[in-house]
């Protein structure tokens, strides 16, 4: 089948498919061979990657060291087309090179095998006085859209790679088949505070970009490319909250050493990428698979209340899969297009909670270097989501009390207030209702977040969901490591259906990836596994999984009381009593110094 057919099929699978495609750019031989064992979709060729592996940035190809076009058609017959087998591969097109005529130019990389053609290097990178000099050259936007139109005629797919929204509708109004959407440069960031604020911008960025697009009324392919993406966990994230059809990175793969660590890392972001249900799309809602009945009760309520501008408490043991149910209230509401914003309240400390929550102005304290946008802001007209919101000190909640009211905020060290339209998500392992009876939460504030209560049953109360959940998991471990398939024994099964699960589907991702690391055989017989059988289930448990009254009849225990009780089933091993929990030992500290 010809190169250009291969790329078009895999576009139109992925529009029938849930599953995410992976795009690798490469600048060298040997990351298009990883890149091909990893599994990756297609290879993207970009002068860029030259100068990437001489240990320059990707913005090096936009000086003047020499032309664009040769050295990528130098990249790809010297280095990529030799090792990349049948994998498709794009190339980047220069639009405006006056040297060779684009009709020849697009003759020899048909006669190389190339698939599609998009514009790189992309104007978008550029701006001030050099891009207003480009574009009166001819050198703009305009010139990408006439150079696409044209490798379309020549039988190639195009895609458009944009930096700005209105590049994205202009690439998409001209009918290309893919949308490549940069999300900024990507850098590794220590702090993880500022990670996670760039991550929120990208995924604002992003969502401006497929707005414009989807503007048109055409629906071309859409893959978020580079950005803040440097960790498959960044990537899940990315994936979770944007409607994209997948990712394309460069540098985040290319600056790994050696091969083999590579080879891991594009098999980890190809896992990210793939479809959480796999082959059970029927088990589940979005990346939460269960067809017992108090799932299904779970996921018809979301299903009602998530279009509803409500707020909503959700609370359910730990490890039941809280922010996921979160992210589908998000998904599934009309605030979808917009931001979903996450804040732990547990793991932020007094001091620091409302520069998290309100952001803070230059100079507001030591410390504070730049203007930073708080949690409102970024998640303004789309979704806060708080979790662990038992955790919050009184300050704390009169300080959010007063935010719910008024619907707006000021900055620390500021003096406007600011609007914000923020729907609220909250999630405790605690039932707060016992916490107003207690006096450790404001009844006020409790009634505010509360529009309705969301409860997630343990795993224990859905032994039947069980077997799905470990196929899931197993699925995605062995593409994450690159192994093959593992299924488990009926003996293994049943041996999981016994256990009591207190660190519920956490725990279970930690047995499968212990099983899949600990066994040879492709059969998994769970030698490893010693479970503790698990009380009989509760009725009247089942009966109030999906919603729970304002009132419940007994409290969730606290932490440090379920830390002690594995514990005591351990025999004092903290080792033994942290992976019941699906804890690190740490975090066992941290629940046994909680009063």
């Amino acid at each position: 089948m010809p190169q250009e057919y291969l790329l078009r099929s895999l576009f139109d699978r992925q529009r029938a498919s849930t599953d995410r495609l992976l795009a690798v750019v490469a600048g060298s031989g040997q990351i298009a061979r990883c890149a091909v064992e990893a599994g990756a979709d297609f290879l993207l060729v970009l002068s860029a990657g030259a100068y990437r592996t001489l240990g320059a940035g990707s913005l090096a190809s936009f000086l003047a060291y020499g032309n664009a076009n040769d050295q990528t058609e130098a990249l790809l017959r010297q280095q990529i087309l030799p090792t990349c087998g049948t994998l498709p591969v794009v190339a980047g097109v220069f639009a405006s090179d006056p040297t060779v005529p684009l009709d020849q130019r697009f003759a020899v990389l048909s006669s190389l095998g190339v698939s599609g053609i998009t514009n790189w290097p992309a104007v978008g990178f550029v701006d001030g006085v050099m891009r207003r000099a480009m574009e009166a050259e001819g050198a703009g936007v305009e010139s990408e859209v006439r150079m696409l139109n044209a490798a379309a005629k020549a039988g190639f797919e195009t895609l458009g790679f944009a930096l700005e929204p209105e590049a994205a509708q202009a690439f998409a109004a001209a009918g290309v088949d893919a949308l490549v959407l940069n999300l900024g440069l990507t850098r590794e960031v220590d702090d993880v505070h500022e990670r996670r604020d760039q991550l929120q911008q990208a995924l604002i960025r992003l969502r401006a970009m497929q707005k414009a697009a989807r503007s048109t009324g055409r629906n071309p392919v859409m893959l978020a490319f580079g950005g803040p993406a440097t960790t498959p966990a960044d990537l899940e994230q990315i994936l979770r909250h944007a409607d994209v059809s997948g990712y394309a990175g460069g540098s985040v793969f290319e600056r790994l050493p050696v091969r083999e660590s590579v080879t891991a890392t594009l098999s980890h972001f190809k896992s990210a990428a793939t479809s959480a249900t796999g082959d059970r799309p029927s088990e589940g809602l979005g990346e939460m698979v269960g067809a017992s009945a108090g799932m299904r009760a779970v996921f018809r309520l979301i299903e009602r209340v998530a279009p509803r501008d409500v707020n909503i408490v959700i609370e359910g043991e730990s490890g039941t899969g809280k922010e996921l149910v979160a992210t589908l209230l998000h998904r599934l509401s009309p605030r979808a297009p917009h931001a979903f914003v996450t804040l732990n309240c547990g793991a932020i400390t007094e001091s620091l909670l409302e520069s998290e929550l309100f952001g803070h102005e230059k100079g507001a304290f030591t410390g504070a270097h730049r203007r930073r946008l708080g949690k409102f802001e970024l998640a303004h007209r789309g979704t806060l989501f708080l979790d662990e919101i038992a955790d919050l000190s009184p300050h704390a909640q009169v300080s959010l009390l007063r935010v719910l009211q008024q619907r707006e905020i000021t900055r620390v060290g500021g003096e406007q207030s600011l609007p914000v339209d923020v729907r609220i998500v909250s999630a405790s392992h605690q039932n707060l209702a016992e916490c107003v009876r207690q006096g450790r939460f404001r009844t006020d504030f409790y009634y505010r977040l509360n529009g309705l209560t969301l409860q997630i049953p343990p795993l224990r109360e859905r032994v039947e969901d069980i077997e799905a959940l470990a196929d899931t998991i197993l699925r995605r471990l062995c593409l994450q490591w690159n192994l093959k398939p593992r299924r488990l024994s009926s003996t293994f099964l049943a041996q999981l259906k016994r256990h009591a699960w207190p660190g519920n589907v956490r725990e279970l991702q930690h047995v499968m990836g212990q099983a899949v690391l600990l066994e040879e055989s492709r059969t998994l017989v769970g030698h490893h596994f010693s479970g503790t059988t698990a009380p009989p289930r509760s009725q009247s448990a089942h009966r109030h999984s999906a919603m729970s009254p304002s009132s419940p009849a007994s409290p969730t225990p606290s932490r440090r009381e379920r830390a002690l009780a594995a514990l005591r089933d351990a025999d004092g091993n903290k080792s033994a009593a942290a992976r019941s929990l699906g804890l690190t030992r740490k975090s066992l500290y941290a629940w046994l110094a909680r009063t």
